[in-house]
């Protein structure tokens, strides 16, 4: 019994000890940068203002003084310092781990404090193989000194616990090294992140009092950084449509592709470009509708966003739409029946009866609608076939500042944000999480080419199509481009370098800028382009048949239970876009071993071009198709006649008559012959 009431005994005093040793240790802790001593309030240090904290800080040898930083309206902002709180080499004293940036904000920006665009690239270890990860910065406060508001900025880390396992994994103990190559940070009015430069790499020794091996030794840390290199890229987008279909009609193959430039003198070093470490969000438009035609336009706008119910009426007195219009991508398209409204098939429809029509979609609202013009603004008949929704069209232009489409659009109708600026509703699929992937130089993609054509019968009655010949491309994920892939006329370089032709001017000046050193300046020095191909995806584009929802009288022009043809100068697509695209790491490798650097740039979003109806109906040729028609049923009726007067003229008694010297033969005379 004694010897029960002091085992007891002991283990309340023995978790008495561990409680006040923990009390000890949060309150011993220090977090230098630099020989920065922090706050010992480890419990509440998240709370701590950034002054107090730089106010017990060294910067170089030299004590914090704020009245040494002034405003600067050509300094960008910077990390100021980084720290690293409380690491032990006792796993069960890293509860309180974690790291803090510093900012210095010269400009005094306004950047937006609950924004997950906020972020950090940190590589933990000195092992330079490794690639960055991204990690979301939490604001905490800033700098409220009259005159010096915002000066200066406080933000943690946050880290998940698998985050923070996977740090402890590739740090040593002794000698901590973090090696940060860029913050992002969202100024205020802004929906994209702007990177800010870092390139240094932070080296902690010792530990914070409380969490050495020594647990009443007073702290040891200390703190040294250096410049390391990241590349500053300036990337830009472009993309490449084999001319025919991926094998299923209607739908081509998109070659999702990036290019940047590198310094010449790295890959003197490391010759090949061996990974890139991307991320970005996947997300695929709902389906974008462009007619040629002003009236149907003019029609549908104002439901831009809205529900619109197709219904199942019959006739016009039972049409209660607001739309009067319907739009249908039928499969009859693909067998010339194009104006066969009623109990026909289609890919995709839009304010249609869904008691005659049924189709694998039915849009009940519409996000999209573009007109389709000539260069010089004009419309026509068949513009839509030719029409092209650029890139800039849906995502801005960042030369001229003009904003694009899904701005535009999330601007008027607000809603759910995808990225933070972007309307939920603009889209129809969107990935579950960011795409975080290494892809490397031996990676393809492989390209389907499905030549297509329809011959004179299939084009006037229907019958599909002939696949006249399939080629597939194999296509290497990494391409660094010489001299020798931009011979030769722009078609042969394009299609060499599976570019789209819209963007090779940008394309080959911006190679001949990166090849081309100048002179007279001293910090510029020749620079290799390299072709990054980083996703593939399908897009649909289906040709529309429009109709006015009329009054269900039959015509022979195609009007059919409440539908009346107007055009097929119209056409449904959809396009994935990407998000946020964002380089972290290149590696170069020359055989041996290999260098990977991090990266320093903003995300970009980024979209292909849209366009281009293959095999399109042209509405200019129904002139010819009902001459054709009125001709065959003329033809047809002159031989039915002659069947049937040569059918009764073998079916009827013949009667002969003779009077005098003349013969009738069924009452016609004939003048009888001379024997």
């Amino acid at each position: 019994m004694i010897t029960r009431r002091r085992r007891v005994y002991q283990a309340i005093l023995t978790f008495i000890f561990v409680v006040v040793l923990l009390f000890l240790v949060c309150v011993g802790g220090n977090i230098p940068a630099r020989a920065y001593a922090a706050s010992p309030n480890a419990l509440k240090y998240d709370q701590t203002n950034v002054l107090d904290d730089l106010e017990n800080s060294t910067i170089d040898g030299v004590p914090f003084d704020i009245s040494n930083y002034t405003f600067d309206e050509n300094q960008p902002a910077q990390v100021f310092m980084f720290a690293e709180y409380c690491y032990s080499f006792y796993t069960n004293l890293r509860d309180n781990y974690g790291l803090y940036v510093y900012v210095y904000n010269p400009q005094r920006l306004k950047f937006k404090t609950n924004s997950m665009l906020n972020t950090i690239s940190i590589r933990a270890g000195n092992d330079d193989s490794i690639g960055h990860t991204k990690y979301t910065l939490l604001y905490l406060n800033q700098c409220e000194i009259s005159n010096y508001e915002g000066m200066f900025l406080k933000f943690k880390v946050m880290l998940s616990g698998e985050q923070k396992e996977q740090i402890f994994d590739r740090l040593a103990s002794g000698k901590r090294v973090y090696d940060v190559s860029e913050i992002e940070l969202v100024t205020d009015g802004e929906t994209k992140s702007q990177y800010y430069y870092v390139g240094t790499e932070y080296t902690f020794e010792g530990y914070a009092k409380g969490y050495g091996s020594d647990v009443n030794g007073e702290s040891t840390l200390v703190c040294a950084n250096e410049q390391r290199e990241a590349l500053t890229l300036d990337v830009r987008s472009t993309y490449y449509r084999p001319a025919g279909t991926s094998g299923e009609a209607y739908t081509r193959d998109t070659l999702h592709s990036v290019y940047f430039a590198v310094p010449q003198r790295i890959l003197d070093a490391y010759p090949t470009v061996s990974k890139v470490h991307a991320t970005w969000l996947n997300a695929q438009t709902t389906p974008i509708f462009v007619t040629g035609n002003t009236a149907v336009r003019d029609a549908i706008l104002p439901y831009i966003g809205q529900t619109v119910d197709g219904g199942d009426f019959t006739y016009a007195k039972d049409d209660n739409s607001p739309v009067p219009y319907a739009l249908i991508a039928s499969k009859y398209i693909e067998s010339a029946s194009w104006n066969n409204a009623a109990y026909s098939l289609s890919y995709m429809s839009y304010n249609a009866n869904r008691k005659y029509t049924r189709s694998d979609t039915d849009l009940n609202a519409l996000q999209y609608c573009f007109l389709a013009t000539n260069e010089y603004g004009e419309t026509g008949e068949d513009f839509a076939d030719t029409y092209i929704v650029r890139a800039e069209d849906l995502l801005g232009n960042k030369l001229t500042g003009e904003k694009g489409y899904f701005a535009e659009y999330t601007e008027q109708h607000g809603g759910e944000l995808v990225m933070e600026r972007y309307s939920k509703a603009l889209f129809s699929n969107i990935a579950d999480t960011v795409t975080d992937i290494w892809i490397e130089a031996d990676d393809t993609f492989t390209l389907t080419d499905e030549v297509i054509s329809k011959d004179l019968w299939q084009q006037f009655v229907g019958g599909g199509y002939n696949v006249t010949a399939t080629h597939e491309y194999k296509v290497s994920a990494i391409k660094q481009v010489t001299a020798e892939d931009i011979k030769g006329s722009p078609a042969e370089i394009c299609d060499r370098l599976y570019i789209d032709e819209s963007d090779y001017t940008e394309f080959l000046q911006f190679y001949n800028d990166a090849v081309t050193v100048n002179p007279t300046d001293p910090d510029d020095e020749k620079m290799a382009v390299v072709l990054f191909r980083y996703y593939q995806s399908e897009y649909p584009h289906y040709e529309v048949a429009e109709y006015k929802r009329g009054e269900g009288d039959w015509t022979l022009t195609g009007t059919q239970f409440g539908y009346d043809f107007v055009d097929t100068n119209a056409y449904f697509m959809q396009m994935w876009v990407q998000l946020g695209f964002d380089i972290i790491d290149i590696e170069f490798s020359n055989g041996e071993k290999s260098l990977t650097l991090g990266v320093a740039m903003s995300p970009i979003d980024i979209s292909a071009d849209g366009g281009q109806t293959l095999f399109p109906h042209s509405d200019k040729d129904d002139w010819w198709q009902i001459v054709l028609a009125v001709l065959l049923v003329l033809l047809l009726a002159f031989v039915l006649y002659k069947f049937f007067r040569w059918v009764f003229s073998r079916n009827t008694a013949t009667t002969v008559v003779n009077i005098g010297e003349d013969t009738y033969v069924n009452g016609k005379r004939r003048k009888r012959k001379n024997k």
